[in-house]
């Protein structure tokens, strides 16, 4: 009876060794998947980020008229650099870029079940859209047309915008004095947002006043946001001019005095906030569509 008793109780402490060792292999799995787990969210986060962040450069060059190559280089630059070690990108559309950022890492406790290593990846898509809406706005309008990039352009000329109006503008209607259309060259934050389709007033007459001249000298070889127009109506204090889209322009030159007057500079391509949907005058809006 004695020796059975030592035997059973040599059983118990064997079975419950066993339970010891099934509880600490319980214990290590559920320190993996608390460690290793959310290590691994961090690691994923990181390659969101990483993409995200290359997909709005590659985006952002794109618009600005980069090719394949410099899109590329810039892609892999921003995503390595916010810790990617594997980088790959498509175009799906000719305005989105999709970028897939990856990187390995090893494991704390996972090893212990055969898991040295963890890949985590991400993939992030900016869209290129040009602009329905702009403020920061110069009080002139041109006529939509295609103008090429980059290319000198005089604008107004013997062709007045419409009888009567040079093409400034006047943001608040009426009948702009000379002293607030300067007001209004100085500060394009007058303008207030307009978006394609608004109709905006037109401001009558050239003003070739030394207060509009010295508004514009500061404007020379800067850029400046400009709306077109498609359609106007009226004329003289009664011009307004329908909004069809927006252009980024840099300031070359004028000259009100000669015959004709005209306004000299050449479209850029320029990215800035802004809500997309308008057509492509250069003038473009970049953002994470996923």
């Amino acid at each position: 009876m004695r020796n059975w008793g030592r035997k059973l109780q040599g059983e118990q402490r064997g079975a419950t060794l066993v339970w010891v060792m099934l509880a600490m292999v319980a214990l290590i799995a559920m320190a993996a998947l608390a460690v290793d787990g959310g290590y691994a969210y961090v690691q994923r986060r990181r390659m969101q980020n990483a993409a995200d962040a290359a997909a709005i450069a590659g985006a952002r060059l794109r618009a600005l008229g980069g090719t394949t190559a410099e899109v590329g280089a810039v892609v892999n630059q921003y995503a390595t650099a916010n810790g990617a070690t594997g980088v790959s990108w498509t175009y799906p559309t000719g305005q989105k870029i999709r970028v897939t950022a990856s990187c390995s890492f090893p494991t704390f406790f996972a090893g212990i079940i055969g898991l040295w290593q963890m890949t985590a990846s991400a993939t992030g898509e900016a869209s290129i859209q040009y602009l329905s809406e702009a403020g920061n706005l110069l009080p002139m309008i041109v006529e939509d047309r295609d103008f090429n990039i980059g290319q000198i352009y005089e604008l107004w000329g013997d062709d007045r915008e419409a009888p009567g109006n040079f093409g400034w503008l006047d943001w608040n209607g009426g009948s702009p004095s000379t002293p607030e259309l300067a007001d209004n060259i100085r500060h394009p934050s007058n303008s207030g947002t307009w978006r394609i389709g608004d109709w905006v007033p037109g401001g009558p007459g050239v003003k070739a006043s030394s207060q509009v001249k010295s508004a514009l000298n500061i404007w020379i070889g800067q850029h400046v946001t400009i709306p077109f127009y498609d359609l106007v109506q009226g004329q003289g204090n009664n011009t307004t001019y329908r909004i069809a889209g927006f252009g980024e322009f840099t300031l070359t030159d004028y000259d009100f005095q000669g015959n004709p007057k005209w306004v000299r500079g050449y479209f850029i391509r320029w990215v800035e906030l802004g809500p997309g949907g308008g057509p492509n005058r250069g003038l473009a809006s970049v953002k994470l569509t996923q």
